[in-house]
């Protein structure tokens, strides 16, 4: 079988080609679409519930409210443990899943059991769940700077009721939090002595207050041939301004006795002022009003962080000269991440090519190692994209380790195959080019099996790292997925690729010695530049003229960080 594979490969040029391009575009393409953050996520597979009774002690929230959810909850399938938590006026109830569950498989059910709470909690409590996200969604905060004379208030409110909003309909958002300022209330004062004077309890000025506010609908009415509908009109502030509408809430009556009504203005003050706040945001030794963006689960952070700052870019010219500052966003942290490890691929990589060309001393091997180093590499990233692996700290290390494994495989064909050619041109090359097709794969072939087995052993001793649980699994199976992927995708390119390349590169040359060794220096160095510089097509062109059993004109080029080989055989 692995001698047909070979002779294959090395017979249908064209094909092996064309899937080289496939491969590369298609790694190139999931390099861009992988999501990219700069450390793994290493958080439970979990589902968070919240439920808010606004003024309620923690033992009240505890124990009726939190403790119903957590054992509503128990029934949940795949659950492995359910934790709650009881604050002031606040419960959090945490369903943790097997990580074998789908997050959003998770979710469904928790939403399924909630919808048979209502009898087991107090009235007017609606648990809800926390948004889709995880402990690392957290990628952008901001604050508002506004224009002089700006309040706190006035910003919060454009924070709550407009930035919020906008920023949320961006795709990949999860919740915008508001945090700082103040939320402005009406806030009604009631008088101890005025209610007692007038016998109003004080349960009755909230329900009176509360029942003011709504708008209620009536059946229609026909005069002169016209239908007119009836509705009564109850909401506060529909369309006035703050004090007609705090004079709206002073003329609500509370109640009627003896024809006489009892408003709230005479047993209460109507005012506006902030909400209870047990908080604030501080940005450089003053009071801010900001907001916290959330990144939905398995989005891209990069692309997401992109998307909101071109929302707000539009957003800002309908604030009213309020700016939008961003004060923390993770696309610096990932960038300054992945550029160091990317810059350490690509030195690793230039370091093996020329110790390549320096133990080979021929130009066109060195060209074969140049060439499907970085193809196997792009292949791993098929590998992340397919099977789901995150781009961060982690996963690029194991492409990093594994760059001098990745080389051993192609090195060892390629000196196999280089051998065999010598031997059969100081025999005088019988047979002519189909015998050398022959020797190709026979070289190939010897060596296959051992190169096979090397890479399964590797492989294997990644098995134990594959059977960790928990956050073990979570941090280090990214670094062992892409190690193995790196691998698999050196094993088929020395397999596939490495035998073609020697076919159209490894050729007789009557250069001599040292020619060979400074062009095969020249081209390293071009490569070197070319890598850690990307200065696109450099001013290096190297061109060697062949001459020998199968001749012809060969020029290498280095073009933005990649080897373009063209030419013409004269007889294969």
């Amino acid at each position: 079988m692995i001698g047909s594979l070979l002779r294959f490969c090395i017979r249908e040029r064209l094909l092996v080609l064309v899937a080289m391009l496939v491969a590369v575009v298609s790694g190139w393409t999931s390099m861009q679409s992988v999501p990219l953050d700069a450390i793994p996520n290493v958080g439970e597979n979990q589902v968070i519930v919240l439920a808010e009774w606004s003024g309620r002690s923690p033992r009240d929230m505890e124990d009726q409210v939190t403790y119903p959810l957590s054992a509503l909850l128990q029934a949940v399938p795949g659950a492995r443990s359910v934790r709650g938590r009881s604050m002031f006026g606040f419960s959090f109830v945490q369903v943790t899943f097997d990580d074998a569950v789908d997050f959003y498989w998770a979710r469904s059910r928790v939403a399924e059991r909630l919808t048979t709470a209502g009898g087991l909690l107090p009235d007017g409590v609606r648990p809800t769940l926390a948004p889709d996200a995880t402990a690392l969604g957290q990628i952008f905060h901001y604050v508002l700077e506004g224009p002089a004379g700006t309040d706190l208030a006035e910003l919060r409110s454009q924070q709550d009721f407009f930035i919020r909003y906008a920023l949320q309909s961006v795709d990949g958002v999860a919740e915008v939090a508001s945090v700082g300022g103040y939320v402005k209330q009406y806030q009604v004062e009631a008088d101890p002595a005025a209610l007692r004077f007038h016998g109003v309890s004080l349960s009755r000025l909230v329900s009176a207050v509360g029942d003011s506010g709504v708008d209620v609908g009536a059946r229609t009415v026909e005069s002169g041939g016209m239908e007119f509908l009836v509705r009564g009109r109850g909401f506060v502030g529909s369309g006035l301004s703050e004090q007609q509408t705090i004079g709206q809430l002073e003329e609500t009556v509370v109640l009627v006795r003896d024809g006489v009504p009892v408003r709230v203005r005479d047993v209460a003050r109507v005012q506006t002022g902030p909400a209870y706040r047990d908080g604030a945001l501080d940005f450089n030794g003053q009071e801010a009003v900001g907001g916290i963006v959330v990144m939905r689960y398995r989005e891209n952070p990069r692309a997401v962080i992109q998307r909101v700052l071109a929302k707000i870019a539009d957003l800002e010219r309908d604030l009213g000269g309020i700016r939008i500052r961003p004060v923390y966003d993770r696309t610096a942290l990932i960038d300054e991440t992945v550029q160091t490890l990317m810059q350490s691929i690509a030195q690793e990589t230039v370091i093996t090519i020329v110790v390549t060309v320096l133990f080979l001393l021929h130009f066109r091997a060195s060209l074969v190692i140049a060439l499907t180093l970085p193809l196997a590499v792009l292949m791993a990233w098929i590998g992340m994209r397919v099977f789901g692996v995150d781009a961060n700290i982690m996963s690029l290390a194991g492409i990093a380790i594994a760059v001098g494994t990745m080389v051993d495989m192609a090195i060892i064909i390629l000196e196999n195959i280089y051998e065999g050619l010598s031997t059969w041109e100081q025999q005088g090359c019988p047979g002519g080019s189909r015998r050398r097709l022959e020797v190709i794969r026979k070289s190939a072939e010897e060596v296959a099996p051992a190169v096979m087995t090397a890479v399964g052993t590797t492989i294997i001793s990644f098995l134990p790292v594959f059977f960790l649980t928990g956050r073990d699994y979570r941090l280090f199976a990214p670094l062992a997925w892409t190690k193995t992927f790196a691998l698999v995708a050196s094993l088929v390119v020395a397999m596939a690729v490495v035998p073609m390349l020697c076919r159209v590169l490894l050729r007789s040359s009557r250069l001599s010695l040292r020619a060979s060794v400074l062009l095969s220096v020249l081209a390293c160095a071009a490569g070197a530049c070319g890598a850690l510089t990307g200065d696109g097509c450099g001013p290096w062109r190297a061109g060697v003229q062949s001459a020998g059993v199968c001749g012809g004109l060969w020029t290498a080029e280095w073009c933005g960080g990649a080897v373009v080989v063209a030419g013409a055989d004269s007889t294969d």
